[in-house]
């Protein structure tokens, strides 16, 4: 079973994978949850923004702020939010509360071809064996003080997340990998 996050099931959709990537290994690994990024109105192209740093043409973080990554189609204008360290993953409902913490300035994402528009492939794991590491039924508390079943923790707490795209002149390049922990 593919345990996609939460806030990202309504977006993803699990075929048209960029053919360069169906022989490598690493991205068919069982563990990982996986697809392709698609508005509601099925559109498959979008202008990224993020609130972090660009360097050799990854996002990366910074240590004064969280970071933050959205995807605009290019015809609705409809925002995705792909990846926002205050609120997703394992370290924001586990670890450390960052809620409170502002945002840097958000910048458009022109990667090295120049390039604006992109189709996007996201994907992630956990390491952790939620079973084990909460052998209870109950449920968990979260870092803001929910609580939620094993089930939410296994889709939501992932901690490992990757970025790819893909421009228009087919260039196939990963923008985003980040450990959670």
């Amino acid at each position: 079973m593919e345990y996609i996050p939460d806030y990202l099931k309504p977006f993803i959709i699990h075929k048209g994978y960029f053919p360069e990537l169906i022989e490598d290994s690493w991205f068919n690994n069982p563990v990982y949850w996986k697809g392709r990024l698609i508005s509601p109105q099925n559109e498959t192209k979008f202008k990224l923004y993020f609130c972090g740093e660009l360097i050799d043409n990854s996002i990366v973080g910074k240590q004064t702020s969280p970071l933050a990554i959205y995807a605009d189609s290019v015809h609705s204008g409809e925002r995705i939010t792909l990846f926002d360290e205050r609120y997703n993953g394992y370290e924001a409902l586990l670890i450390e509360d960052k809620r409170e913490l502002p945002l840097s300035p958000e910048i458009q994402f022109v990667d090295k071809d120049a390039e604006k528009e992109f189709e996007i492939i996201i994907l992630g794991c956990s390491n952790t064996d939620f079973d084990d590491e909460y052998p209870a039924t109950e449920p968990v508390q979260l870092i803001n003080g929910d609580r939620v079943n094993k089930e939410y923790l296994k889709c939501n707490a992932f901690d490992f997340i990757s970025i790819l795209i893909r421009n228009a002149k087919g260039q196939v390049y990963t923008i985003l990998e980040m450990e959670l922990c």
